[in-house]
This record gives structure tokens, sequence and C-alpha cells, in this order.
């Protein structure tokens, strides 16, 4: 980081902090001061917090501690990324503002803790193993082809962020649970979409916008919650009576038996865990391909390359699992828009008991902040960190990455599980749309971000989609 992003108000470097006493130098970390400042941090929050927290970055280092809403200090150099996620993580379970999605979740792999977890973690993990996923391409493949279909027919703008939206969640649906009809996992997309937008309404108000309130919000979304859980319901029941063992991530959650209890899932796990994996599974990655062909509309020439690449290795058949090391431009592509735009772009651990970080002191209660949105445009690990590059993942750069300094999956004991796949499943796509179509904004205007709990667009990216 440059010398005048890492100074603080009293001239103390971030790389002093080692030299400094605990005491002193927790006194030189920076955040707004006085209530002026305070409430200012709390409107931008709320309006943007990856913004927010981007612009507080710029303004104060690495290392920023706010008092409004709470009590919480940010991180967002590397080494201190790795010691929460990582190095000391039993000390910083996700925090309270995940409870807000336990009335959706239940007690899935995505919000449960400790043994239960861990537990979880061991049952679903052989799903998921980079040599495993290879096995969803076809389907992968089927679902593309069915919006070729509707985009050949398509007559006007498309909306992308609809389209890959349900492109991903047809994906998870035919995939993961062998739900054969589209129209079912559109419907669970939806469900998802009402609950999850209600969760982070309640997440932002900081526990003033109670559940037990008699809003239209709150109705809306318990009615959305379950029909969710019903639907979820009728197809777990469906995989029971089909009795079809290993043709799918369901069929084998229903077989799986924890190695050290024997235990199965009971249906009540079995409807957190599927919920889970579907919102973890469509969203992130629909995000993800939306972003990239927003940044290739802005860059032809990466947009040519892309489609030359695509064009070359598939020619006029689909893609298959042994087609991927063959694409090492589009997977380049793909990494280097979760850069700038990570799907997840913030997380908060809370802290059990104190620790020292850099010399920082955190104490019991306090919110800790990690924000891949801000550590991917860290200049001291990224060269122009606005400028969209895919060479900085060239095969033979990517080694030279700093360690968490890239973090679109996090990293640690808590990374995300289903990364493999959400890697095939975007290269493929990728792949298959860019060979096939060119895609140009309607608007010269930048899109703006509008984060949640993931990082959306603030309005629908409209395109042109023309064949090639």
């Amino acid at each position: 980081m440059s010398q005048d992003l890492a100074i603080g108000g009293n001239g103390a470097r971030v790389d002093d902090a080692q030299s400094a006493s605990t005491e002193d130098w927790s006194n030189r970390v920076f955040g707004p001061r006085g209530w002026r400042q305070h409430i200012w941090h709390l409107a931008r929050m709320f309006d943007n917090y990856a913004e927010t927290d981007l612009s507080m970055f710029h303004r104060y280092g690495d290392i920023v501690r706010v008092r409004v809403p709470a009590h919480a200090i940010a991180f967002f150099r590397p080494r201190h990324i790795k010691h929460v996620l990582r190095s000391n993580v039993l000390n910083y379970p996700k925090s309270y503002h995940y409870d807000s999605l336990r009335p959706l979740l239940g007690d899935g792999i995505f919000v449960s803790e400790g043994d239960l977890w861990a537990r979880q973690r061991r049952l679903l993990a052989p799903e998921f193993r980079e040599k495993a996923v290879g096995r969803f391409v076809p389907s992968i493949v089927e679902c593309a082809d069915k919006l070729f279909r509707e985009w050949d027919e398509a007559r006007g703008p498309i909306d992308v962020t609809d389209s890959m939206m349900r492109l991903t969640l047809w994906v998870v649906g035919r995939a993961m649970f062998r739900s054969e009809s589209f129209h079912e996992a559109e419907h669970i997309g939806h469900c998802l979409e009402v609950c999850l937008t209600h969760a982070t309404r309640q997440m932002l108000s900081m526990g003033l916008y109670k559940s037990w309130l008699p809003t239209h919000g709150n109705r809306k979304a318990k009615r959305a919650e379950r029909e969710l859980d019903d639907t979820v319901m009728q197809i777990i029941h469906r995989a029971r009576s089909a009795n079809v063992s290993g043709q799918d991530v369901l069929s084998r959650m229903i077989q799986a038996r924890d190695p050290e209890s024997g235990a199965a899932m009971s249906d009540k796990q079995l409807l957190d865990e599927t919920k889970s994996l579907i919102l973890a599974g469509h969203e992130t990655t629909s995000l993800a391909l939306s972003w990239c062909f927003y940044l290739l509309a802005r860059h032809p020439d990466i947009d040519d390359r892309l489609h030359e690449e695509a064009s070359r290795v598939l020619g006029d058949r689909n893609p298959t699992a042994a087609d991927l090391p063959s694409l090492p431009y589009t997977r380049m592509v793909f990494l280097e828009t979760m850069r700038l735009y990570p799907p997840v772009p913030g997380v908060s651990r809370k802290v059990v008991q104190p620790d020292v970080i850099d010399g920082v002191r955190v104490e019991p209660g306090e919110l800790v902040v990690i924000a891949p949105y801000v550590t991917h445009r860290h200049p001291e690990y990224w060269v122009d960190p606005e400028r969209f590059d895919p060479e900085r993942f060239a095969p033979e750069r990517v080694n030279d990455l700093e360690p968490y300094s890239y973090l679109p999956f996090l990293l640690g004991r808590r990374a995300c599980l289903g990364e493999h796949f959400a890697m095939v499943e975007g290269i493929v796509l990728l792949a298959m749309l860019a060979r096939r179509y060119k895609l140009t904004l309607l608007s010269s205007q930048p899109c703006r971000t509008r984060p949640i709990s993931t990082l959306r667009f603030e309005r629908p990216l409209m395109m042109k989609v023309s064949r090639r």
C-alpha cells in the first residue's frame, strides 16, 4: 500500500504495528470521529456498504474502527484477513448478522457452527471436490441450450441479470436435485428472492425491524418461506421415493452417513441443506456471469479474444469436462470479473476472546469485517486495481498473488464448499455464451452496485443480444 494511504491521522504507519505497544497502537486505528461523522457513515453504509468500505479504506487506511451502528473493526490487509479466517479462526465465528438468515436456512451449512457444521461439512464435501464436479457438465449444457432457444426467439433487449438468475437456478435444480421442472426451479428462486431481501432488510435494521411486526413485508416473507419449504420438501420426498442412489447431490445426501456417528440426515436437515445449496449455488454464479457480460461489453478487445478461444476449442459442439483445461482465457476472464465484483462483497465475524492482530487489540463482542470488495482493490497487491485485466490470472502469474489478497470464495476453514462447482459452471456457461452471442450495452452510463448479501446491480442489465 502506498505510504499516504497507510498513514493514520497521527502519522503512524500500519507497518509500524509490530513495534508499537498494544495499547499505543490501538489508539492509532482510525475511523469516523464525532456523531456527525458516525451518522454520515451509517447513512452511507445503508445505501451501499461495499462502496462505503472502499471510501473508508482510502480515507483511513488498512484498519478502520466504527462505533455506529455497532462496534466494529474492518481489516483490509491480507495478513490480517488470514489471521481471522485461518490462523485463529475458532475465535471468529459468524456474527449475529447471519441470524436474520436462520429462519430461512435453519441449521444449514451456510449458517451453522460448531460440531453440527463440521458434521455437515464432512457429509457434503465429497460432492464438491474438484475431481467430482465434472459430472455436472451435461446438465449445465442442457440448461444453456434451453436459454439459447429463448434468446434466439427474443425480440428486443434482454434483461441479462434475470436470464442468468434463471439459468443458474435451472442448473442447480437439474444438476443437484434432478428437478425435471424448470418452472419449479424458478418458483424456488422467486421465493428465495423474497426471503433474502427481507432478511437483508432485517440485518441492516440492526434488530429494529422485528419479524413479528404486522407489516406487509413480514407477511410476504412468511408466505414465501412456507411455499419454499413446501416445494423443497416435495423434491425431497420424490427423491426418497425414487430410491435412486448416487444420481444427484440430493440422493447422495439421503444415502450419506456420518463416518463418525453413522447417522443419516433428518428431513429437517435435508430441507435446511437443500435450501442452503440452492441459495449459495445459483445467485453468486449468476451475478458473476452478469458482471462478466457487463465488463466484456465495455472491453471489446477482451470479448473478441474470449470468443476466439471458445470458437477454436469448441467449434460447433457442446463442451465437455475434458475441455476445461483448454479454456484458460475463459477462466482468466471469470476470475478477474470476481476480483472487481466479488459475488459476496463483505462478511462479518464476532470476537469470542480478546485477541491482538498486528498489535491491534480486539475485544469480545466486537464485529470484525472482512471486505473482499476492498482487498481486491488494494493498490499494494493489485497494479492499477480498477482496470479490468484478465492477464492478472494468467497461469504463469497466478502463483505470484499475495495469499489472502484474492478471496471471492473466502479462504480458510469456512471457504465456500461449492467453489469448484461454481468455477466449472462459470467457465462452461461463459464459453458457450461467448461463442454464440455478442452482447451490447444499451446505455453508456456505468452500472453501480447494489450490495445486499451479494453484489447485485443497481438496475437491470439490459443488453442487445446478437448471434455471432
